[in-house]
């Protein structure tokens, strides 16, 4: 019942969301297809399998890095909304009065959120797939379908870390404050390393900063790193449902 909750109340947020993504999906994927010939805009000339690669490579790209800054910030918004300072806190409070354990609330909650991210992935990639392949007429989805994964991964985990923020101190202001934090130290530790926290290579055509971790060799096992931070994310609302417990005893 919370879950369902959680997604009816959150209902116009997620259709501004997917809006806003798809929005700029399509900004980030447009230009690479065209190209500036005799004053106007045009569709680029494909006239070998180098041409090809290089839109959907620079198309798949520019979209990643689009919506890893908006699903950081989304997560982080919608995470705090979970136990935090709820707009509907009273149907958490009625709820509460009902016969039911507590780490269902906690679990329903944060279930409802991360489930919520799953469109606002879905659809705008989806939306750059149709872009693309509209524009060339082919489909080189690889990358885009590789990426896909850890790019939810961050989101969920950004999410994760919020949920986790606002019902410990149950206020949703701490849960985005720490959220923000996290945004901040992550994008520093690349600069202060004397990188950025995405870029793009265009000779080897290649996304790196944000990515990289996930993609590097050097792993104990293949998707290593990429299974820390699933764990890390399931047990971020574990921890959430101990200091819930405690609090209402």
């Amino acid at each position: 019942m919370y879950f369902w909750a959680c997604w009816f109340n959150r209902r116009y947020r997620l259709i501004a969301y997917l809006t806003l993504a798809t929005g700029v999906t399509l900004l980030a994927a447009l230009p690479a297809g065209l190209e500036y010939h005799e004053g106007r805009w045009v569709l680029a000339k494909i006239t070998s399998r180098a041409d090809l690669t290089r839109i959907w490579h620079t198309g798949v790209g520019n979209t990643l890095v689009a919506l890893l800054v908006i699903l950081l910030f989304v997560a982080a918004d919608l995470g705090p909304l979970g136990l935090g300072d709820d707009s509907e806190r009273r149907n958490l409070d009625f709820l509460l009065t009902r016969p039911r354990p507590r780490r269902q609330f906690v679990w329903s909650g944060w279930l409802a959120g991360l489930t919520q991210l799953l469109p606002l992935v879905i659809v705008p990639l989806l939306t750059c797939l149709a872009v693309l392949a509209a524009m060339t007429h082919d489909l080189l989805p690889g990358e885009l379908l590789r990426l896909s994964v850890p790019l939810f991964a961050m989101a969920a985990v950004m999410y994760s870390v919020a949920f986790f923020m606002a019902t410990i101190t149950a206020s949703a202001r701490h849960g985005y404050e720490m959220a923000a934090l996290v945004v901040v130290l992550y994008m520093g530790y690349y600069l202060t390393q004397g990188g950025w926290w995405w870029y793009y290579d265009w000779e080897s055509l290649y996304l790196y900063g944000a990515f990289d971790w996930y993609l590097s060799a050097h792993q104990f096992f293949p998707l290593a790193n990429l299974l820390l931070v699933s764990v890390a994310t399931c047990l971020l609302p574990y921890f959430s449902q101990l200091s819930f417990d405690r609090r209402e005893c």
